[in-house]
């Protein structure tokens, strides 16, 4: 019996096509989703953003101020913009003028009137008034010199750059004023191709401005696929790398004439002593001071000071005196001093123009009156807020005195923070020479005792000046004195001065031995006489030369000494030796 087998045939599952379509469909809805988040994700965005929103402005009147290539934003508390638009003129504001452009100009609040000096002139303008005088030379501007707005000062551009060297563009909506000074190095360039500047260094960052091809800008730092950059229309951001060309730096001219200062010079080596003279009678004794005073080529006598707080001055200058030095070949240097009488304000008179003028204007009298060589101003303890007018009142004299053949001498503190106002590097423009009074390390109200004149402390300030004024301007000021010191026993401490030949007596009266101390430079000596100690940091014709070895070693004009009667035959020989 025969049969046959059959296999059973498995079934095909078949997917629809239906559900194929659509699954290749999901795919590619998928990357294209995908792909539309990428574009989008790194497309650049065409969002502009407002200048306003990048020249934010805290005032009413603000005009937005960029002063080379960096914007500077006034700090809230100040209450005020830095710049201003009035009557479609440039104003700037004149302490922004002070801190980053010019701190030249001076303002006095209680006459409105703003005092410039050049080289050789004097420049006055007042508030509400398009007049100014050069010297006495009236001269006027198209608009107000100087304006008052929101508790501010601000000076026309147009007058400001009669005196200091800069340029300015003006852009309106939103009114900002670029401002490159004199000497800005910065880098120009060129826009390849049409292109945008952004709020920051990114694609997706706000456009600020649309650059087409060729369009000049100024590159102002890279970082890296990006640039800062400014455009030709005031507007400043990022730009990419690749889309600037033609880099090439660039030296803003100097438009004005570079100033020339002259100084009068008094020869080399000069040896100054002042001689202070306190009454009439004492300009008699002139003959025997200059006897007993070794080859001194100048002498400062202490003939005038403030007497009152609108420039007065007190005189007790004399002829005869003056003749008598010029007939020894000797020049006079009259002194004027603050200190006298304590009723003047120093402050007032030097910050009221008006004062100032009389005080220059008093002390160019005397000079001219009594045949004066110079002047030598002896103004001490200034206040901060005298330092601007200060720094005028030499710079108004100096010009006066240049133009009367009358030398121009300013005493100083040896540098220190508390003496920043003196403006050194100001004063060496203007005087002719700087005097280092190189004395009072340790003096009357110190709260500990020490010497009046260390050498380390003495050579430290006359480093320190030098980094402000020329050597050959430099007159170094050495005491003919020291401070013998007393200290009780709960710590308490007095000092008296003595001069050069008091001191040795009073160290034989107390029997106090001394010894050299090579590190202060001068010889030291200390005894306890009951419950008090005595510490004496001599002064003598062993300290002086180390002194006067400074003087020489760092090519210094000369030697100024304080003062006549504290000295004696053996410091003179002493001199001598290096002058």
């Amino acid at each position: 019996m025969s049969y046959t087998r059959h296999r059973k045939r498995k079934k095909r599952y078949r997917i629809p096509r239906g559900y194929i379509y659509i699954g290749v469909g999901l795919i590619l809805l998928a990357l294209l989703i995908i792909t539309i988040v990428a574009i989008k994700k790194y497309k650049p965005t065409k969002e502009h953003a407002e200048l306003t929103d990048y020249f934010t402005y805290t005032y009413d009147n603000q005009a937005a101020v960029v002063l080379n290539c960096e914007y500077i934003e006034p700090l809230a508390d100040e209450g005020h913009g830095y710049a201003t638009i009035n009557n479609g003129q440039v104003y700037l504001e004149l302490g922004f003028v002070k801190e980053y452009i010019d701190d030249g100009y001076v303002y006095d609040p209680s006459e409105i009137t703003l005092r410039y000096a050049t080289d050789t002139e004097i420049y006055t303008a007042n508030l509400g008034s398009n007049t100014y005088l050069i010297d006495k030379s009236n001269n006027s501007l198209s608009s107000n010199v100087v304006i008052a707005e929101d508790d501010a000062i601000y000076v026309s551009v147009e007058y400001l750059q009669l005196l200091t060297d800069f340029q300015y563009n003006y852009y309106p909506e939103p009114d900002r004023v670029f401002i490159e000074t004199a000497g800005f190095e910065k880098q120009t360039a060129t826009a390849k191709g049409k292109t945008q500047i952004r709020v920051l260094n990114g694609p997706k960052s706000p456009i600020l401005e649309d650059v087409t091809k060729g369009e000049a800008i100024t590159v102002v730092r890279d970082t890296g696929k990006w640039s800062f950059v400014v455009s030709e229309n005031g507007v400043m951001g990022y730009m990419k790398n690749n889309k600037i060309s033609d880099q090439t730096a660039q030296t803003v001219e100097a438009t004005l004439p570079e100033r020339t200062y002259n100084h009068i010079s008094a020869g080399s080596d000069i040896s100054l002593i002042w001689h202070q003279v306190t009454a009439q009678a004492a300009n008699a004794d002139i003959a025997n001071v200059l006897s007993s005073s070794n080859g001194i080529d100048v002498i400062s006598p202490t003939w005038f000071y403030l007497n009152d707080s609108k420039g007065g001055i007190a005189s007790i200058a004399s002829s005869n005196y003056v003749n008598t030095c010029h007939a020894a070949g000797v020049q006079v240097w009259g002194l004027v001093s603050n200190l006298e009488d304590e009723n003047a304000d120093t402050t007032a008179v030097l910050n009221t123009t008006s004062s100032r003028d009389a005080l220059v204007n008093n002390l160019i009298a005397q000079a001219i009156t009594y045949g004066l060589d110079g002047i030598n101003v002896d103004i001490e303890q200034l206040s901060g807020e005298a330092s601007d007018g200060y720094i005028q009142f030499i710079k108004e004299l100096s010009i006066k005195c240049e133009k009367n053949d009358i030398i121009l001498s300013v005493d100083n503190y040896v540098p220190t923070a508390s003496s920043v106002g003196y403006n050194r590097t100001e004063q060496a423009k203007y005087a002719d020479y700087v005097i280092i009074m190189g004395y009072d390390e340790h003096y009357a109200g110190s709260e500990e005792a020490g010497s009046v004149a260390s050498i380390g402390w003495v050579e430290q300030g006359v480093k320190d000046t030098l980094e402000e004024v020329p050597a050959e301007q430099v007159i170094l000021g050495m005491p003919f004195y020291c401070r013998a010191w007393e200290i009780a026993e709960d710590g308490s401490i007095s000092s008296s001065a003595y001069g050069l030949d008091a001191i040795q007596t009073f160290l034989k009266t107390n029997e106090i031995t001394v010894s050299w101390d090579k590190t202060l430079g001068q010889n030291y000596g200390e005894t306890i006489k009951g419950n008090t100690t005595y510490k004496v940091w001599v002064e003598d014709e062993q300290s002086l030369e180390e002194k006067l070895k400074v003087m020489d070693n760092y090519g210094l004009a000369g030697a100024a000494f304080w003062k006549k009667g504290f000295d004696n035959t053996a410091a003179w020989n002493v001199i001598a030796k290096y002058l």
